[in-house]
């Protein structure tokens, strides 16, 4: 009797045990688990920021504490140009070692704008949530897309250059004779600027205001950006009343594929009407107007000089710089035959030629301070020795400096005009007046890059004379 009311307290003891054991497991398993809730807030989001046509584009749900085996989940249609490529489901671990259900989607979007994907039907232990997917805002590919440049018109009137995708837009533009238009260029969906010119419009005046980083620095932009790059400023002063177009403005930018793009200003129509508060005076010393232009240091590098200069003079201006280049040092007489010619030919703003044999000899003063130097240190003068090289380093900087000048290589234009590409359909940016000094920088088969007065551009080198 004994022996049997001791097991019927073993089995008692036992199954307290269990219920125990079965609440506390209960209790551990509902304190990990996920709320309905907070299920309702879950919301699936991409893994990038920044997001582009045609690319495959990936989307993560993550339910804490649920089993992958507990999670079915199944898309709605989707609107049109969006596609699901494809999905996975695995397991995955917090950083508390709790466990949860990970499910992964890849989408495409064809089309740019706010990217929308219908919500996601989700059973989670046999209850239906709807999941949304986080909107997105869409661009386009850059792979596909090409640069544009951005017109701003007086701070108001923005302009878009036409794209192989775009649809051409027309723009029109009121304004009054004489009455400055300012011109922002700005530039978009590119890396690199490689050539940027324009040309001087009839009957008016153009005035390069400013240059931005892109173009002073030569800079290469890196990662994507929606963002509107300045470029340049100009002011644009119409003379007199009709039609006009915008003043020409061409770049050769590099799109984010690598290929070099040629761009043009939007076409825009400009009606020029009479001024309606004064008569313009055409007058030099009464028009501020024509005052502007006269003393305005842009334009006079860009117009033509009205004195025509003969293939004689240029001729004549490259042997003297030659000769001036191989004279030891700046000789009074051919410098000042050389000014006086130029002068003759309207040139007044010219630059001197360096001088070789003065290069020489510095360097060799160089050589044989350095050597004396040497040899009185060896003879344990050491002051005399210092002295000796402190005058060898003066000479060598001097000769460093002359070095860079002489190998600065110059030519004599003849004529003709310099394009912002080394090609013949190019259009010319400007015209060079016949018997100037430039500085080439580059050079291909058939054209040199030239630099005057801050002005660069390509030429043809039938068109220069090399001073050697």
């Amino acid at each position: 009797m004994e022996k049997s009311r001791i097991i019927g307290k073993e089995q008692f003891c036992n199954r307290l045990l269990k219920i125990f054991l079965f609440i506390t497991l209960l209790f551990i398993q509902n304190a990990y688990s996920i709320t309905p809730q907070e299920i309702k807030n879950l919301v699936i989001r991409p893994e990038e920021n920044v997001f582009f046509t045609n690319q495959e584009l990936k989307y993560v749900l993550e339910i804490p504490g649920v089993d992958l085996s507990d999670v079915q989940t199944q898309l709605q249609p989707m609107k049109e140009g969006v596609t699901c490529i494809s999905s996975r489901r695995l397991d995955y671990f917090t950083n508390d070692e709790s466990t949860g259900a990970r499910i992964e989607f890849w989408f495409t979007f064809k089309n740019t704008g706010v990217g929308e994907i219908p919500p996601l039907i989700t059973r989670i232990k046999g209850y239906v949530y709807y999941l949304p997917f986080e909107k997105i805002q869409v661009y386009e590919n850059p792979k596909t897309i090409a640069p544009r440049i951005v017109v701003e018109l007086n701070k108001e009137k923005v302009l878009y250059s036409q794209t192989e995708n775009s649809k051409k837009t027309e723009y029109s533009l009121t304004s009054e004779v004489a009455e400055p238009i300012e011109i922002l260029i700005s530039i978009q969906y590119t890396t690199q600027i490689k050539q940027f010119g324009y040309e001087i419009p009839k009957d008016s005046l153009f005035q390069e205001v400013e240059k931005y980083e892109i173009l002073t620095q030569k800079i290469k932009l890196n990662d994507f950006s929606h963002e509107r790059i300045p470029v340049a400023k100009f002011i644009w002063t119409p003379l007199k009343e009709g039609k006009f177009v915008l003043p020409n403005i061409r770049v050769y930018a590099v799109a984010y594929s690598g290929r070099t793009v040629e761009l043009f200003i939007p076409e825009c129509q400009v009606t020029i009407t009479k001024n309606s508060t004064a008569d313009v005076e055409l007058d030099s010393e009464k028009s501020p107007v024509f005052a502007y232009a006269l003393t305005d240091p842009l334009e006079e590098d860009f117009l033509k000089k009205s004195v025509e200069i003969s293939s004689e003079t240029y001729n004549k201006i490259a042997k003297l710089r030659s000769k001036e280049k191989h004279s030891f040092g700046p000789l009074p007489s051919i410098r000042k035959e050389r000014i006086l010619l130029e002068q003759s030919a309207g040139i007044t703003d010219s630059i001197d030629e360096s001088s070789i044999p003065l290069w020489t000899v510095v360097f060799i003063l160089f050589i044989l301070l350095s050597a004396v130097s040497i040899l009185l240190f060896m003879c344990r003068k050491k002051v005399s020795s210092i002295i000796v090289l402190c005058f060898a380093i003066v000479f060598a900087f001097l000769s460093l400096i002359l070095g860079l000048f002489i190998t600065e290589k110059h030519g004599v234009v003849k004529g003709g005009s310099i394009s912002p590409v080394p090609e013949d359909s190019a259009l010319s940016s400007t015209s060079v007046t016949a018997g100037i000094c430039v500085k080439i920088r580059e050079q291909t088969e058939k054209w040199y890059y030239i630099e005057y007065n801050e002005n660069g551009g390509w030429i043809k080198k039938e068109n220069i004379l090399l001073v050697e």
